[in-house]
Formats: structure tokens, sequence, C-alpha cells
């Protein structure tokens, strides 16, 4: 006779698949729309449209706890899927400035939704002393389609609309197999309330500091790093190519970092990866005349090591929050997000200007050796039993 599935891994499988669809979706969506508008906009109204999605995404960290209420979690995260898809199939016939910002915030509502209550539900479910494998598979997935993404726009370049009904119809697949946790995932989730997103920030500042800095360095690597790359004077092959790199080493890099917070606990993999990511970028300020391969190795590492902050942030906030307060903190990181994806490409493309490609990667150096002493001096969070001090 079969022995039953464990009921939380089942809630797990679920939700990590539902999610690795929505972000090949999500992967594919960002890059098509900001090339579609590049013939019809400046750059700035270009980069003013991709911030709808996440003003979007902060309208659906608002709505969450009242819809959480009404219509319980798990339906919460399928009307999230509703909207993503409807809004993708509405973007597969415009062009035009303000209609495709109006249907990206749509889109941007629909993915804080679902983001939102995934990441609660996957807390919810894990095991402290196995929390960070989980988290570290959820990441690498969700980030799975950012680098699968452009690949499918270069193989059918001259099809936006029929590649945008193509993620309307992938994004709607995941309502499989949320539809089948529906039930216990609206029981594990709490509404929460948007009152308490502040007060989550305050109570643990270090975990959402870590997110921020994740968060805004991807934003950056997702929309400039082309760009810096070819301020070092890589050509337009080798500059796109870079980029994919650090988000490859993203995608390989999650699971090992969140296995390193199970087992050689919290503190140590998150100073590890501040460190990891420091040498990195300061490798690539004093090694200018470095050759591609050498560079390609240093952004491999650096997008799996800076993105492991992310992940760690999502363990973190799941050892120290429970229930209501689970739901409040993970809005609260998507609020930190969605600030990181705004501030991160104005702020850096702003420095380019000034000080070039290596001057931004000397800025991102100071950050992380900033993180790292504070880490060294103030970071002290509960480890899982099974880690040794």
């Amino acid at each position: 006779m079969a022995r039953p599935q464990n009921p939380q891994n089942r809630i797990i499988i679920a939700l990590i698949l539902g999610v690795t669809m929505f972000g090949l979706a999500m992967g594919t969506t960002y890059p098509l729309l900001g090339l579609l508008l590049s013939d019809r906009v400046s750059g700035a109204l270009n980069g003013l449209n991709t911030a709808a999605t996440g003003l979007g995404l902060m309208t659906g960290v608002l709505l969450v706890p009242g819809l959480g209420r009404g219509l319980g979690a798990g339906r919460t995260a399928l009307a999230g899927v509703g909207l993503m898809a409807a809004a993708l199939i509405v973007l597969a016939f415009l062009r035009d400035f303000w209609p495709v910002f109006a249907a990206r915030m749509i889109l941007g509502c629909g993915a804080g939704l679902t983001f939102i209550v995934a990441e609660t539900a996957l807390n919810a479910s894990a095991a402290p002393e196995r929390r960070g494998l989980i988290m570290g598979i959820y990441t690498a997935a969700n980030a799975l389609g950012f680098v699968l993404g452009p690949a499918m726009i270069a193989l059918m370049p001259d099809r936006p609309a029929t590649l945008l009904l193509g993620c309307a119809a992938i994004a709607l697949m995941t309502l499989v197999p949320f539809a089948a946790v529906e039930r216990p995932v609206s029981r594990l989730v709490g509404p929460g309330s948007a009152r308490h997103i502040v007060s989550a920030i305050t109570a643990f500042p270090l975990a959402f500091g870590f997110l921020f800095i994740a968060s805004m360095i991807d934003a950056v690597a997702i929309s400039l790093m082309p760009v810096i790359m070819l301020d070092q004077d890589f050509n337009v092959s080798q500059a796109v190519l870079l980029a994919t790199i650090f988000h490859v080493g993203l995608v390989i890099g999650q699971p090992l970092i969140g296995l390193a917070l199970d087992r050689a606990g919290r503190r140590r993999t998150v100073l590890g990866c501040c460190g990891l990511s420091l040498a990195c970028t300061l490798a690539l300020v004093y090694g200018s005349d470095m050759g591609f391969w050498p560079v390609a190795g240093l952004m491999l590492v650096w997008g799996g090591a800076n993105y492991g902050l992310y992940t760690a942030a999502l363990a973190l906030i799941g050892d120290r929050f429970q229930a209501e307060k689970l739901a409040a903190a993970t809005a609260a990181l998507a609020s930190v997000y969605a600030l990181a994806a705004m501030i991160g490409p104005a702020l850096a493309g702003g420095m380019m200007n000034g000080l070039g490609a290596q001057g931004l990667f000397g800025a991102a150096a100071a950050v992380y050796l900033t993180v790292l002493c504070g880490g060294l001096w103030l970071f002290r969070p509960v480890e899982p039993d099974c880690v040794k001090p």
C-alpha cells in the first residue's frame, strides 16, 4: 500500500511548480515590452513604463489583506493569476504608452497577489531545518524565467503578440497547481494587515535590508547590465551574454545557498554571500583588462551570491514571524522588492553617466563592504537546531 504524501510537501511542490510557470511568463514579458516601446517612446519614458509593474505590485500589497479576509488566501492567489493572464492578453494588442502602462499595473498587481500568498504559504509549510533549501529552490524556479524568457524572444523576435498570448496561456496553466492546494493554503495563510507592514520592517530591519540590496542589484542587472558591459569595451553579443550568465549564476546558486542556510547556518551564509559579492565587484573594478571568460566567471558567482541575500531574507522572515504577522512580513518583502526595483535602475543610470562602469562596480563594492561589516557586528539570527554555533 502506498504511503500517503505529506500534505506540507504537496503544498510546497504545487506552489513551486506554479511559480516556475509564472516566472517564465514574467521573464518573457519584461524585456519584450521594453523592446516594443523602444522605437515609440524615449528611454526615460520607457523606464517610467517599466515602473508601472512595480506600482502594480505595491497595489497588490495593499489589496492582499482585504482580499484574504473576503476570499481566502488560496482564492486570492488564483485571482492574481487571473489578473495577470488578462493583462497579458490585453498587452498582446496594445502598443501605446498609457494603455500599456495601465495593463502593466494590472500585471504587477496580479503578480503581487500571487507571490505574497505563495511565499507566505511556503514559509508556513517549511520546517525550520529545511526552510533555506525550500526557499533556494523557490527563488531558483522563479528566476529561471528570466533566463529562458530572453531566449524565447530571440527565437520569435518578430511575433510579439504570439509571445504575449503564449505567456498568458502559461500563466493560466498555473491555475492547475494553485487550485489543487487552494484550501490548505487558505488555512495556512492568515490575512494579515497592511498596518503591520512597517512594524514588520522595523522589527527585523537587517533581513529587509539584505533583500533590498539583492533586489536593487538584480533590477540593475536585468535592465542595465548589457549597457554596463559595453562601457567595459565588450561587444554587444558579449555584453548580452555576460548579463545572461549573471542570471544563470542566480538560478544555479540558489539551491546551494539554500542548503548552506540550513547546514552552515543563516549568519555564515549571509556573510559569505556578502563577502563573495564584494570580492567579485572589487575584481571587476580593478580588473578592467580581464578577458571575457574571467569576467564571465565573476558574473556567474556574483549573480548567485547577490541573490542569495534574497533567498536568505525569505528564510529569515519565516524563522522570525508566524501566522498573520508572517503574511504582513511577506507583504513587506514585496514592498521593499518593488521599491528596490524602481530605485535601482534609476540610481545606476545616473551613476553610469558620471562614474562609468567601474565607478558603478565600486559603488556596489562599497555597499557590500558596509553590509558585511555591519553584519559581522549586528547580525545574530536564530539558527536551525541542526547548526552548530
